[in-house]
């Protein structure tokens, strides 16, 4: 049974590698808008739209980073159930990460995240100093 958790967290992990670039990529997009926004010195209405989806890619991602926690606890949730018959890696594995479902992301991730929401979004409102 242990065998059979283990293959079905791998291949949560490689979903999860996708995931991860599309992560990059619409945090990229953000800010790559954001950036053409600033050049071009958009209308307040355009700064507001970008900011809106600034915050929708941030939302997105958010949910998204959750969900990749969340696999990981049920994954541990799910190997403790095995009891005594767990291996010792699945037991390490279910003291880590096992608990309760997460409502937010891990701080790093979460750090990432509005870092990179900061990026996108501080630009549009901060006039640079000339």
């Amino acid at each position: 049974m242990e065998s059979e958790i283990w293959a079905s967290f791998q291949a949560s992990r490689g979903a999860n590698a996708t995931l991860f670039l599309a992560v990059i990529i619409s945090l990229w997009v953000a800010a790559r808008f954001s950036s053409v926004m600033v050049e071009k010195e958009a209308p307040v209405i355009g700064r507001v739209l970008c900011t809106i989806f600034g915050l929708s890619v941030f939302l997105m991602n958010f949910q998204l980073m959750t969900n990749v926690l969340n696999q990981w606890t049920l994954h541990a949730n799910a190997m403790a159930g095995l009891g005594d018959a767990a291996s010792p890696i699945a037991a390490s594995f279910v003291a880590q990460y096992g608990g309760e479902l997460a409502t937010m992301p891990h701080p790093v991730a979460l750090a990432f995240l509005g870092s990179a929401l900061l990026i996108t979004v501080l630009p549009l409102w901060m006039q640079p100093s000339k």
